[in-house]
């Protein structure tokens, strides 16, 4: 599996959504090397940040952060880390996935296991600074608040004042930028995209969302990804279906490729 996504990246090296499906699915094929899954949860963010996709860069890095507390916990309990991957499960919820590592593999101490310079409490720190600032630019300030409320202990326990003034600083900014902004906070577009086709192989009859800057139009994300395709299969074999109903696979002459995009 590993070694068939990593050929396919260089397939779909124009395409950023396949592209980074394909490494997430690597990612969660090395749940059983920490190392190796925290280096691809690092590729994932930056790949996330050339796109100017803030909200992902720093969920990818809050997943590492996560993977990181699960093995300090085993290494040494201490009052002012966290518990785990469970106490970041308020950033994202699906950081608790990071729990399987830990408990399929990690065990504290095995030579050449968790041994990168972030499986310290400065890596962790690090992770955790970076993933607020790109929550920060996505302007996504009730999970930044999160993540100081994990690091704020830390600071407390070392007794960091200039570290505590600035985090109650920022924090005291993003709250007023909440009650200003209200509802107005301008987020990001998602449509619908299925693949149809049996040319398309495993990808036949599967559906993505896509994510789009917020003021991206239907008719953009379509001509988009029309033109990539054309220019992969050739014009004749792609037709957008620009319909929000279910896609009737019995009009299709699935002996072509297709593209289905369905704005949501």
């Amino acid at each position: 599996m590993i070694l068939c996504d990593t050929v396919k990246m260089k397939d779909y090296s124009e395409d950023p959504e396949m592209l980074l499906d394909l490494m997430h699915r690597i990612a969660n094929c090395y749940q059983n090397s920490p190392d190796l899954r925290l280096t691809w949860l690092q590729n994932m963010a930056q790949n996330h940040l050339q796109r100017s996709n803030y909200a992902e860069a720093g969920q990818c890095l809050a997943h590492a952060a996560g993977l990181v507390a699960e093995y300090l916990k085993m290494l040494e309990c201490k009052q002012y880390m966290p518990d785990g991957c469970c106490a970041l499960q308020k950033i994202s919820i699906n950081i608790l996935e990071e729990s399987a590592v830990s408990d399929d593999v990690v065990s504290p101490g095995e030579e050449g296991i968790c041994t990168g310079k972030y499986f310290t409490e400065n890596g962790f720190i690090g992770l955790m600074e970076q993933a607020a600032v790109f929550l920060m630019h996505a302007n996504m300030y009730e999970a930044v608040n999160e993540v100081y409320k994990v690091l704020i202990p830390i600071y407390e326990s070392c007794r960091d004042f200039k570290k505590l003034s600035q985090v109650h600083s920022k924090l005291h900014e993003y709250f007023n930028r909440i009650l200003v902004q209200g509802n107005k906070r301008l987020f990001a577009t998602y449509f619908r995209v299925g693949f149809y086709g049996t040319r398309f192989d495993e990808l036949d009859g599967e559906e993505f969302i896509y994510k789009e800057p917020g003021i991206t139009k239907l008719a953009e994300i379509a001509h988009r990804l029309e033109s990539f395709y054309i220019e992969k299969f050739g014009r004749n074999f792609v037709e957008i279906i620009k319909d929000s109903n279910v896609v009737n696979r019995s009009s299709l002459d699935l002996s072509n490729k297709f593209t289905s995009h369905i704005f949501l």
